[in-house]
């Protein structure tokens, strides 16, 4: 999914500039649409969904439709962008590994070749903190890529993780990489819906205490990011930057903050770690085993670690290179949640 930006916005020179987003009708993609019209400029979005798409052209969108593992078609929607923000990607706790890597690798791949072709003169990358799943969580993770023996084992994580190394094999003046944590915002539809599935008529369940520390990021905190990154030096470039609000919250705290928005009294409700670990397997098990996996567990392995498991980042590279700070607090996020 593609979102091109073609009466660009004025960079450090006063220059316009011509540049493509993928991903225009996910919810980063989307908030980037945004911004970037609110700040005056003329945006074209491309994306897979025709639903989502009607929905951009009712809001004054231009929009057009392509695949990113399609080669041919992306290069003909990328035609004359100066700049690529590759946020595309195909993002579930469970799936086929084939759509996994043909989204995560060979789109990125696509990517890198429609904008050596056209001449662009840079990519911004959007991998994942999920990269990191398999090391030890007990200090903040630096903005290195892991060592291959530390490479996920679920599909997701591999994939991007694969993605990143093949971002290092390119020249590091193409590409900068941005690596989020659990972005929240308006319109979200990846965590939210998820803690939604945790919350009962007046208790909400946590699996354990609900003491892990988890990095979290504010939607407009990235965009902020991305925008950064659109003009970053070029000593900055050919590395990947943690992006997190740089303060992490407890998934208890996290999941208190989130139904005090609602009416009425929500109470922990501690659900016991093995029963659910040895169910998630189960689960993960005979749903890996129906040809198509036509249906997604309502608990996977990956899940649970996502939700019991620390996780926190070193987010210092961003502010550094980019001169950012996440500026939006966790509190104000939440507040814009329906």
């Amino acid at each position: 999914m593609v979102l091109i930006w073609q009466k660009a916005s004025q960079n450090s020179l006063g220059v316009s500039m011509n540049i493509a987003v993928t991903g225009a009708t996910g919810t980063l993609g989307k908030a980037i649409m945004f911004r970037l019209r609110e700040a005056g400029n003329s945006v074209v979005g491309i994306g897979m969904n025709q639903a989502k798409i009607s929905a951009m052209e009712e809001q004054n969108f231009v929009m057009k439709r392509c695949d990113i593992t399609k080669l041919e078609d992306l290069d003909d929607a990328v035609k004359n962008c100066e700049i690529i923000i590759h946020c595309a990607a195909y993002a579930a706790p469970f799936g086929s590994k084939k759509r996994f890597f043909q989204t995560n690798v060979e789109g990125t791949e696509n990517v890198f070749k429609v904008s050596q072709k056209n001449s662009c003169s840079r990519i911004i990358m959007v991998s994942s903190a999920s990269i990191f799943d398999r090391m030890n969580h007990d200090k903040p993770h630096t903005d290195a890529t892991p060592e291959v023996k530390f490479r996920p084992k679920h599909h997701y994580g591999a994939s991007k993780y694969d993605a990143e190394l093949f971002c290092h094999s390119q020249p590091k003046h193409q590409w900068i990489g941005l690596r989020p944590r659990a972005v929240f915002g308006p319109g979200d539809q990846t965590l939210l819906p998820r803690l939604k599935r945790l919350i009962g008529k007046n208790n909400y369940k946590t699996i354990g205490n609900g003491e892990a520390l988890i990095d979290v990021t504010c939607l407009s905190n990235f965009v902020d990011a991305v925008c950064l990154a659109i003009k970053a030096p070029e000593e900055s470039l050919g590395k990947f930057y943690n992006i997190s609000n740089g303060d992490p919250r407890t998934f208890n705290s996290i999941m208190q903050a989130y139904t005090a928005k609602s009416k009425g009294e929500y109470r922990q409700r501690k659900l016991p770690y093995l029963p659910i670990f040895l169910l998630a397997h189960f689960s993960n098990a005979i749903a890996s085993i129906i040809p198509g996996k036509p249906w997604e567990p309502t608990l996977t392995p990956y899940g649970l670690r996502q939700a019991t498991g620390s996780l926190t980042l070193d987010i210092s590279g961003a502010k550094a290179a980019l001169n950012w700070q996440p500026i939006k607090t966790f509190e104000e996020g939440m507040e814009e949640l329906e």
